[in-house]
């Protein structure tokens, strides 16, 4: 199993959509490199889901849990559509300097292609 950040945020996007069908995008959020580069800097999920209120950005933050192969610190922002729209629109409302990063393609359901 791989144990690099990049793959375990992989796979914490791939269980978030696989437990919550109101999730229609998960995006990493990082910091500057040279920040996002220590292992005690945790993977940021942004997950856009349309069964959330609208209530603003409230990161959760977890510890890692080695027995499920997360090897990270991680932190879980919930947003609706229309937020993620006005984070678009205004980058900069993100909090602690954290920027978009890339987005992780939520599977097709099993029998598509």
């Amino acid at each position: 199993m791989d144990r690099s950040k990049d793959a375990v945020a992989q796979r914490l996007a791939e269980a978030h959509y696989a437990v919550d069908s109101g999730i229609e995008l998960i995006i990493q959020l990082v910091d500057p490199p040279e920040k996002e580069a220590d292992p005690k800097n945790p993977i940021k999920l942004l997950e856009v889901s349309r069964d959330t209120t609208t209530s603003g950005i409230h990161p959760i933050y977890f510890g890692p849990h080695i027995e499920s192969g997360t090897y990270f610190p991680s932190v879980i922002i919930e947003i609706t559509p229309e937020e993620f729209e006005a984070i678009q629109l205004n980058p900069e409302s993100l909090p602690n300097g954290w920027r978009l990063g890339r987005e992780f393609a939520k599977a097709a359901p099993a029998g598509h292609q």
